[in-house]
């Protein structure tokens, strides 16, 4: 039951069809995937696979053709001569509902990404996310990159996602509002949280389809800022871009099962006593912790000398980040200093089971030994957003994954039937 993970490796930045690419690179099954996209029925679309050396790595180049609509390009003359159509998210959302053949989570995850996209361009330009216009990535080859991206992510046994440091490059790129600073305003939006660097003024690296993709599946992978935890590593694909670099232009995704051995039941538990910070802190400092990976991470309220009400903040991290939690911990809070002290756990095997519900794809938490289940629950993320983009309670969602999940196996039972 060890959990399948992905590490999404960005040293060229990543676009919509350089996820393509990797996911076929790496062999996820071609006929399938085609079988997936048709269901989008976009007419005039043709989807071309090729191997490229950029330098000399062998790589999968995805090429998106659309009779009717003309392909953008940074070097593209004027914005108004472009041919790209202009599509709300509602359109998109249609198109996505429409589509039998799509898996519900890919659904999910599409419209995810869509949302993200309008939400950031929304902020950018100060309107609502529903009345954003999708100017490039409203285009079906766009369409293609972001869907393509969560099928091949299906069809992958849909890993747990981690992601590198992004290459974002430099400069200036041409779009349908005019030449924009790079990241254009709506990707830096989108990459809040990720570590990025630029290593020069190298145009575009990450594209709003690239970003969008990245920030969908690490939020619903829960590993936003994250380090990618030990793992075996099984396979993996090139997706090559299109332009030259100093570096090779791919992105690389590599697979493999998360390693659980003896080691992974040592585990240094950190804390530190503090009576001399406002409480309205705590909630904030223990956000940080968990973002930055840490394993667990809690408030005990204690009574401290001079009986003055104080609190002990707690971090459980493995011994491989303990210094780096170590400086989190005296970064952010008022302690002097932090004791750690070296614990030995017992952990269950854990994996992960979407649910299809009424509200959309849910993931569910699966703990147990020697192949048997012996705790699962609705992931409460996947219920809390499902629940406010539904505009139905909490406990809705929760019940109706639950019931999702317990269905096959209450079926199960009545096919045992009764002698």
């Amino acid at each position: 039951m060890n959990e399948l993970l992905a590490y999404l490796e960005c040293p060229a930045g990543v676009s919509g069809n350089m996820f393509l690419g990797a996911w076929l690179d790496a062999g996820v099954a071609e006929d399938r995937w085609r079988e997936m996209l048709a269901s989008l029925m976009l007419k005039g679309v043709s989807v071309n696979r090729t191997t490229v050396y950029p330098k000399g790595i062998q790589a999968t180049f995805v090429d998106v053709v659309v009779d009717e609509e003309a392909p953008w390009y940074e070097t593209h003359p004027a914005p108004e001569s472009t041919l790209h159509p202009h599509r709300h998210w509602a359109e998109i959302d249609a198109l996505l509902t429409q589509a039998g053949g799509l898996p519900e989570i890919v659904k999910t995850l599409s419209r995810r990404a869509f949302r993200l996209l309008a939400e950031a361009e929304g902020a950018v330009h100060g309107v609502p996310a529903e009345e954003v216009h999708f100017h490039e990535v409203g285009a079906y080859d766009a369409i293609i990159d972001v869907v393509g991206a969560f099928c091949g992510w299906y069809l992958a046994g849909m890993p747990r996602c981690y992601v590198s440091p992004i290459e974002v490059g430099g400069g200036t790129v041409s779009c349908a509002h005019g030449r924009l600073p790079v990241p254009a305003p709506a990707v830096a939006r989108l990459l809040q949280g990720f570590v990025t660097y630029s290593s020069g003024n190298w145009g575009e690296t990450v594209t709003p389809t690239g970003a969008a993709i990245l920030r969908a599946l690490v939020e619903h992978s829960g590993t936003l800022g994250k380090p990618v935890p030990p793992m075996r590593d099984q396979r993996g694909g090139y997706g090559a871009g299109s332009r030259e670099f100093p570096v090779a232009n791919v992105f690389r995704i590599r697979m493999g099962q998360a390693v659980r051995s003896r080691d992974d039941a040592s585990v240094v538990e950190l804390s530190a006593n503090i009576d001399d910070m406002s409480p309205e802190w705590m909630g904030d400092i223990i956000d940080v912790l968990l973002k930055q990976g840490a394993l667990d991470a809690w408030v005990t309220p204690v009574v401290m000398k001079k009986g003055r009400p104080g609190w002990i903040v707690s971090a459980l991290t493995d011994l491989a980040h303990e210094e780096f939690f170590t400086e989190v911990m005296l970064r952010q809070t008022t302690t002097l200093g932090v004791r750690r002290m070296e614990r030995q756990r017992t952990v269950l095997e854990r994996s992960w089971e979407v649910v299809s519900t009424p509200y959309g794809a849910v993931r569910m938490k699966i703990a147990g030994r020697h192949g048997q289940i012996w705790n699962a629950a609705p992931e409460y993320e996947d219920c809390r957003r499902q629940a406010h983009e539904a505009g139905v309670p909490l406990k809705d969602v929760y019940q109706a994954a639950w019931a999702a999940f317990q269905q096959p196996k209450m079926e199960d039972d009545f096919d045992g039937g009764i002698e």
